[in-house]
């Protein structure tokens, strides 16, 4: 069993697909399973200086701190733990939203530097923007607009689908025998 956080994100659902029939796939709630994915993640579509606090702290909860610690308690009760984290490129070239930015930073440390056991894997895949998420989709008409500026500059002409990260991710989890780990990949399609 795989459990999830950011169960009805749109990577997750693309994993589901990618999944074997027998293989289920469930809402984190910190029982134990053979392997995780941590995907949620909040971006707010203004900066640093104008979000309010309330906006500053659950950008802080949901992409670093609650992460860190399922990440911990899993890691602390499965000696064979298999975990995957959706980072960010933003946490590598920062981002309008400087809160998101400075979170993904933080996990993708605590990702390179985790303590694990011999059985065990924690990975993170970060990745660009993905145009089919729900990030990308509910952004405001200046965001789009700037998307689409974006677009045009991207040496790909597009950006990344949720389908490729799932794919990577089921690699990891799935494919790779664990040696991958304590690693931070990009998906940027040479941005």
């Amino acid at each position: 069993m795989i459990a999830v956080t950011g169960y009805r994100t749109t990577i997750a659902q693309q994993l589901r697909s990618l999944l074997p029939k027998k293989e289920a796939m469930a809402r984190y709630t910190g029982q134990p399973a053979d392997r995780y994915l941590f995907a949620a993640g909040v971006l707010h579509n203004v900066g640093l200086v104008v979000q309010t606090e309330e906006q500053q702290i659950e950008s802080v909860d949901v992409n670093m701190l609650r992460v860190m610690g399922d990440c911990e308690h899993v890691l602390g009760k499965i000696p064979d733990a298999r975990i995957c984290v959706i980072g960010s490129m933003g946490g590598i070239r920062g981002s309008f939203d400087q809160t998101y930015a400075a979170c993904k930073a933080g996990i993708h440390q605590y990702v390179k530097n985790c303590k694990i056991m011999p059985n065990q894997q924690i990975v993170c895949v970060a990745p660009t923007i993905i145009m089919d998420s729900g990030m990308t989709e509910r952004r405001n008409e200046d965001g789009q607009a700037a998307l689409q500026r974006r677009i045009a500059e991207h040496p790909k002409k597009r950006f990344l689908r949720a389908i490729e990260v799932a794919r990577l991710v089921h690699f990891l989890l799935y494919v790779d025998e664990g040696f991958i780990t304590n690693t931070v990949i990009e998906m940027h399609g040479n941005e």
